[in-house]
């Protein structure tokens, strides 16, 4: 953990330093990425290599120098990081400071550590598996809300959505039933909240390993359910989750999203 909490705190760092002049570039359609997120991938790389050569490296920015050295790493080991070093790249392209570093380690293909740092409210979270969640080293835990209309809940959308989309139904159906709807733009602090208390609930439907595979860890950790749209605990990292307090509201929030 304290190899991990140096590498976000290094990537945090440069992400802080590179605010508003790091270029932009886009992905596909409105998915972009900035040179911030690929600095802060190369030095979470760098550090957690030179601790750990022989694990494997699974990161969102797939441009990193030491994807080379490490390929026999990621073949033989059954222990990978998995890493994004921005998530929330668009909010945080335009200066709006809900973003992210979201460092995981898994141990075949589960996760058994995970770390999220927020720089701009200088807040990390962490997880480790059996041994509960933490925000900067204070127990943390989910609400005890079961009914969603008391609920303030988070969707997590696609960057490119069409008008016939099923996630606008869906935000609409949930705007009706839920107390309160957000997009906030970074899964990876979406889950925290959930695990702090702060959302009672969150569903995205386009989410890929690296966005979530810290943050559902730290989710169970501090007592909360997370499940795939079926209600699946088992299938949680495969890109479309529900993560709640309690098992009620994720049932009922499946049950507002089901198409």
């Amino acid at each position: 953990m304290v190899t991990a909490k140096e590498a976000a705190s290094r990537a945090g760092a440069i992400l802080l330093s590179m605010r508003g002049t790091a270029a932009v570039h886009a992905k596909s359609g409105k998915d972009l990425v900035t040179d911030a997120d690929l600095a802060a991938q190369v030095a979470i790389s760098r550090i957690l290599g030179d601790a750990y050569p022989d694990h494997g490296f699974l990161g969102e920015e797939a441009a990193v120098e030491i994807l080379e050295s490490q390929k026999l790493g990621l073949e033989r080991s059954p222990y990978r990081w998995v890493v994004d070093p921005l998530d929330g790249t668009t909010n945080y392209a335009h200066g709006f400071p809900q973003y992210a570093v979201s460092i995981a380690l898994t141990y075949e293909h589960e996760p058994v550590l995970g770390l999220i740092f927020d720089p701009e409210a200088n807040e990390m979270f962490s997880a480790m598996k059996g041994y509960g969640a933490l925000l900067n080293d204070r127990t943390i835990q989910t609400s005890s809300q079961i009914e969603l209309s008391r609920s303030l809940v988070a969707a997590g959308l696609s960057p490119n959505l069409r008008e016939d989309s099923i996630e606008i139904r869906n935000l609409s159906r949930m705007l009706l039933a839920s107390q309160g709807l957000r997009r906030l733009g970074s899964a990876a602090l979406n889950l925290c909240y959930v695990a702090c208390g702060r959302l009672d609930g969150y569903w995205g439907g386009t989410l890929k390993l690296w966005d979530i595979a810290a943050g559902v860890l730290i989710v169970r950790e501090a007592m909360g359910v997370v499940t795939d749209f079926g209600g699946d605990d088992q299938r949680a990292l495969g890109g479309a989750l529900i993560a709640a307090s309690t098992r009620q509201l994720q049932q009922q929030i499946a049950q507002v999203i089901a198409d």
